[in-house]
């Protein structure tokens, strides 16, 4: 009798000890749930943020332009040739990939502040003009901004209108979209007729490629900006 209830008080003491052990376990798990929600919770409020700043400040970027670009211009004599010679805020609008942004210029293309906010102007490049010239752009296409995320589905023909603050629309047909290795820089030298040519990273969603995917336009005509700017597809 008395092995038998040493045997019993032993295993008594070893399944309070299992069930103390599966409740403590039981426990951490609980607070790691937690905190991984709340984790995140904290990453997708974080990035829904930085977004909403992103396009908060294309928004005013957008509204300023507007203000000041000339939307109810009226030329009494259309110039022969234009050409912009100095940098002012300009507008990228493509309907076939519902793109409609608001450059940046003035500063180093490579500078994350003016990314961060919109297509970069590179400064090496030339200014828009009726006559001859390449002007480029770069933007993001990998994280919160992608603001260059679908070029690859331009097609030839495709239109690429350049808004300018003097009130111009230069209206460019998108002659190719290809791929060049990232220290190729030749695709923005200037060029013997008017053009534009937008560049990003290739592949998507990778910040730090091996390649960069260009896509080039050709100017067709420049026209007054519309009182409204088209409506995207």
């Amino acid at each position: 009798m008395d092995g038998s209830r040493n045997s019993y008080r032993r295993g008594s003491r070893s399944e309070r000890r299992k069930k103390k052990k599966a409740a403590g376990t039981a426990r951490i798990y609980k607070v790691l749930a937690v905190v991984l929600i709340v984790a995140g919770v904290g990453v997708i409020g974080y990035t829904w943020l930085e977004q909403y700043l992103v396009d908060y400040r294309q928004q005013q970027l957008r509204e300023e332009f507007e203000a000041t670009a000339g939307f109810h211009r009226i030329f009494e004599d259309e110039p022969e040739k234009v050409v912009i010679e100095e940098w002012q805020p300009m507008r990228l609008i493509i309907p076939a990939i519902d793109m409609d942004l608001v450059a940046q210029g003035g500063g180093d293309v490579f500078d994350e502040t003016l990314l961060d906010k919109g297509p970069t102007h590179f400064q090496m490049s030339d200014l828009p003009s009726s006559e001859e010239g390449n002007v480029a752009f770069a933007g993001h296409r990998a994280g919160r901004w992608n603001f260059f995320l679908d070029i690859d589905q331009l097609e030839e023909g495709d239109e690429i209108y350049l808004d300018v603050e003097d009130g111009y629309r230069f209206i460019y047909e998108v002659e190719w979209v290809e791929v060049f290795c990232k220290y190729d820089w030749e695709p923005i030298h200037s060029t013997d007729y008017p053009a534009i040519t937008l560049q990003t990273c290739e592949p998507k969603h990778v910040s730090n490629p091996d390649y960069r995917l260009m896509a080039r336009g050709k100017l067709r005509e420049v026209v007054e900006i519309p009182v409204e700017a088209p409506e995207v597809n």
